[in-house]
């Protein structure tokens, strides 16, 4: 079935229009008649006049050098209102789809925002883009907006009118706007994510920590089912403790006892502090939560005979340690 997209701009209810009026209502400035670009960035629509905007509605930032600019095309896939942000310049590929067509907008800018600073950055280091790596980049081509938002946009350009006098001009559709909708949150519920936490994305969710945070959560799992299995030696080692015990007779039991349990006590103990820590590390890792303790649990598998003897407990309580080097984790986990 079908997807009904509510108008956004006037009688436009496709996807451009919404990505256009959320740039507007994310305080991007309309340069499609001209004007210079701000750090922050701006819209252009132009290719909404061109080609219906298969091209894509451009989303332009100050490059690096002086006079640069960096531009992203932000195309319409059509698919469950799919949508591809391409720039060759700054090596950006990305694709969004599932999410609110009142949303999109937003998750693109802070996402093209966040990786535009990481690539000043890594171009101020020395960094430089190669014509291999540029061309891996495609175009960002999709389908054509709806005839009411092209022939809505000629009108308004003509008449040398920008899209951001949208909302003073009453061209927005009063009952779906961002301010409508967040006055009907009911105080005190704090069940909208954006309510909760103050129009915040969570740090281990913003684009240049989220592929680390997952990587995390990954080794987190790792770490569970390390500490699962060193439990379960701990648990046969006890089993076979308990068989030795009860298969000897009486009056050899005391003397034979700890040199016939010695080496099963042994894997018993060192088990079950192995499993515990892989286990207590693994879920607070995965929660992102308590740096230090899952440092020390990792620490565990380095001991001598614990995590059948340094086999599994150095190399994954290592491999532990070094990702939690990062200056990423101390910002993650301790984000309150």
């Amino acid at each position: 079935m079908a997807t009904v997209i509510p108008p956004a701009i006037g009688a436009a209810s496709c996807v451009h229009a919404w990505l256009l009026r959320g740039f507007v209502e994310c305080g991007l400035p309309d340069v499609t008649l001209g004007g210079s670009v701000p750090e922050g960035g701006a819209f252009n629509a132009e290719n909404i006049r061109l080609n219906w905007g298969v091209e894509g509605i451009l989303l332009c930032f100050p490059g690096f050098e002086p006079g640069e600019e960096w531009v992203y095309g932000v195309a319409v896939a059509g698919a469950a209102s799919a949508v591809h942000v391409r720039c060759r310049d700054t090596l950006f590929s990305q694709s969004y789809a599932g999410l609110p067509v009142d949303a999109i907008a937003a998750r693109v800018l802070q996402d093209v925002r966040a990786h535009n600073e990481a690539f000043v950055r890594w171009r101020a280091g020395g960094g430089e883009v190669s014509v291999a790596e540029s061309r891996t980049v495609g175009d960002a081509r999709g389908i054509e907006c709806s005839r009411d938002l092209g022939e809505f946009i000629e009108r308004r350009y003509r008449q040398n009118q920008l899209l951001v006098e949208g909302p003073g001009q009453g061209w927005w559709i009063a009952g779906m706007s961002r301010q409508a909708r967040g006055a009907q949150i009911t105080t005190g519920v704090g069940n909208d994510p954006t309510y909760r936490l103050h129009a915040e994305a969570p740090i281990h969710d913003r684009p240049e920590y989220r592929l680390y945070a997952e990587s995390l959560k990954t080794l987190g799992t790792v770490m569970l089912v390390s500490g699962g299995l060193g439990l379960l030696v701990a648990a046969i080692s006890f089993t076979v403790a308990g068989y030795n015990v009860f298969s000897q007779r009486v009056d050899v039991m005391v003397l034979e006892a700890w040199e016939a349990n010695l080496w099963p006590l042994l894997a018993f103990l060192g088990g079950s502090f192995y499993g515990v820590a892989q286990v207590l590390g693994g879920i607070r890792m995965r929660a992102l939560r308590n740096l230090w303790l899952v440092r020390i649990c990792a620490a565990v598998g380095l001991f001598p005979c614990v995590g059948t003897c340094w086999l599994v407990g150095v190399p994954l309580g290592g491999w532990v340690l070094w990702k939690l080097m990062d200056e990423k984790a101390t910002v993650i986990f301790g984000r309150g």
